[in-house]
């Protein structure tokens, strides 16, 4: 079967309302080209799940796409706190729900598993419980000791950025697979962004490194620098100095307008243009 999207057809497909699971970490292998479409688009009260998060949350808070931000941690690792990001969680302009890596796999796992709850003693003793009332404090009923009942994330979509893919919906993640393939199990649709469209037989030459099966995915999108300003590993460093500038311009309102003209509103041809073209992109960040 022929997986092959556009972006736009991806975004079309993502309900208002809809629970959303992003893959990547932080400044990592984010699917920010199909976030920017997002953010560009009309969809409303969206509520996003997250292990470790970064321009990705960040946008579409400042977009005012979000109604609620299910989260480990939402930053720039070294280059400081998330803006838009800060400013909602001061203001509680959306909703948040603050979990912790393990249980944001533990609540994706408990979906994929087709359980209501994943028993763990993760966040016992901590202030997790007392912040997040999602999460139940319940007795083993074998020990009768205290254990955490995290209740199943169930996204409606998720968005994910691969190295490579066939048309069928394969995927190749090389290195670090972070929360991705939990999102995509746990998902309802799993649309992905790639570097680059490969053949069946080529693909499977990555053996495990094929991460994604095609059972998961949905559709398929090739947009080379898909991850842009994020990092790709191997395939091209975080551009530090976009999000550098992408900090700078959040920092008021004017500047915030005009990065929204100049990198949002646009497609991501016009995008790619817009830092001068791949060709300047490969001289400064390809690894």
């Amino acid at each position: 079967m022929d997986k092959r999207m556009s972006i736009d057809e991806v975004v079309d497909r993502i309900p208002s309302g809809g629970l959303i699971a992003i893959g990547g970490s932080s400044i990592s292998r984010k699917p920010m080209a199909l976030v920017r479409a997002l953010a560009r688009s009309d969809k409303r009260d969206l509520r996003i799940i997250v292990d470790v998060g970064g321009p990705d949350v960040d946008l579409l808070l400042g977009t005012g796409r979000v109604a609620e931000v299910i989260y480990a941690f939402v930053g720039f690792e070294v280059l400081g706190l998330a803006p838009h990001f800060r400013r909602a969680r001061q203001t509680q302009a959306v909703q948040f729900q603050e979990w912790t890596e393990y249980t944001v796999m533990a609540g994706l796992d408990a979906a994929i598993k087709r359980v209501p709850f994943m028993p763990t003693h993760a966040t016992l003793g901590t202030d997790v419980l007392r912040v997040n009332a999602a999460f139940k404090e319940i007795r083993d009923p074998f020990t009768e000791q205290p254990i955490v009942a995290v209740p199943a994330l169930k996204p409606d979509v998720a968005l994910i950025h691969v190295n490579y893919a066939d048309i069928q919906g394969n995927g190749v993640i090389l290195g670090d697979g972070h929360v991705d393939v939990l999102c995509a199990k746990a998902a309802k649709d799993t649309y992905m962004s790639c570097e680059r469209l490969l053949s069946s037989e080529e693909l499977q030459r990555f053996g495990r490194d094929v991460q994604i099966l095609r059972v998961y995915s949905r559709g398929v999108v090739e947009a080379p620098w898909g991850a842009h300003p994020t990092g790709c590993a191997p395939d091209y460093r975080t551009d530090v100095r976009h999000l550098q500038d992408y900090l700078r311009a959040s920092s008021s309102e004017e500047g915030w307008r005009q990065y929204e003209t100049e990198f949002v509103t646009v497609d991501h041809r016009q995008y790619l243009e817009n830092h001068g073209g791949a060709e300047e992109l490969v001289s400064r960040l390809k690894v």
